[in-house]
């Protein structure tokens, strides 16, 4: 059994609540990009929150230069210690407010 983390099995929970299956190919790839994007986008606003202003000035500075995927991820992995629990609290948040946009729709549909 291949492990799993935190992280990962969150995004299998989110992807699972979206129901991404019942979507077709091409729209299963807008919503994986989509849900990535808000995650990503989420995460980064706390991740600079969390950081000390020496920090923030030189993640400022390494966006500026328009560092690569790699180079972001590895500057964040280095100076922000809870990164993963960051991410994972987004990803959570985005699952309860789905599920709470679902209880609403189904309770509008009932009435």
């Amino acid at each position: 059994m291949p492990n799993t983390t935190p992280v990962a099995s969150s995004v299998q929970t989110l992807l699972s609540v979206l129901n991404v299956s019942a979507y077709s190919p091409e729209e299963q790839e807008k919503l994986l990009a989509d849900v990535s994007s808000t995650i990503f986008q989420g995460s980064l606003v706390r991740f600079v929150e969390q950081m000390d202003e020496p920090t923030r000035n030189a993640f400022s500075k390494l966006v500026d230069k328009s560092a690569d995927e790699n180079e972001v991820v590895r500057f964040l992995k280095e100076h922000v210690e809870n990164a993963d629990d960051i991410v994972l609290e987004v990803v959570r948040e985005m699952i309860e407010d789905i599920s709470a946009l679902e209880i609403q729709e189904t309770a509008t549909q009932s009435n």
